[in-house]
């Protein structure tokens, strides 16, 4: 019966401790477009604008897929967006589809996401980040200053307060297995 209780509990523990609720933010019910924004909440995801402009695009733009993208320029360093987890905390930022400006007279351009350089080109692209346990996803903005880039399908995981419960419950059910051993 122990046994089972171990398994049972050590099994509780290890699933909530992996589980998170994933979301794709993307921006097609947004409100108002083309508007520069300080700062916005859309999908449990916060974006700060640190930069020249930020706002929401709607669906004309000539290198989107036909859906309202987030758009972002920043013309001087060290101009960049931020995306924190609406409400403070960790999360995993997984993956999003970005492009550059279409006007841009570069194929190609080099941000940085927290640090890391992340080369994309005028057409939108998805890019794998797993970004993971981070408070903030800071992106720069496009260094020859010749445009912004966009994105949009915004993949990220969030720990749900339920599973940190479960994996609280799971660890104190170890805890009495180990000290009722001892006793």
């Amino acid at each position: 019966m122990r046994k089972l209780l171990l398994a049972a509990t050590t099994a509780l523990a290890l699933g909530a401790a992996g589980s998170a609720h994933a979301a794709v933010v993307t921006f097609t019910t947004y409100s108002p477009l083309n508007v520069d924004f300080s700062s916005t909440s859309v999908g449990g995801l916060t974006f700060t604008n640190n930069g020249t402009y930020a706002y929401i695009w709607d669906t004309s733009s000539p290198n989107s897929d036909g859906n309202n993208n987030l758009i972002f320029a920043g013309f001087s360093s060290p101009d960049y967006l931020a995306i924190t987890k609406t409400g403070g905390g960790t999360f995993t930022l997984n993956s999003l589809e970005m492009a550059i400006s279409w006007y841009d007279s570069n194929p190609t351009e080099t941000l940085t996401i927290n640090g890391s350089p992340l080369t994309i080109t005028q057409t939108l692209t998805p890019y794998t980040l797993n970004l993971a346990g981070v408070s903030a996803v800071d992106i720069s903005g496009v260094p020859s200053n010749s445009g912004y880039w966009l994105a949009e399908n915004i993949v990220y995981n969030a720990p749900e307060p339920v599973s940190l419960a479960l994996l609280g419950t799971g660890l104190a059910g170890l805890g009495l297995i180990r000290r009722k051993r001892a006793q």
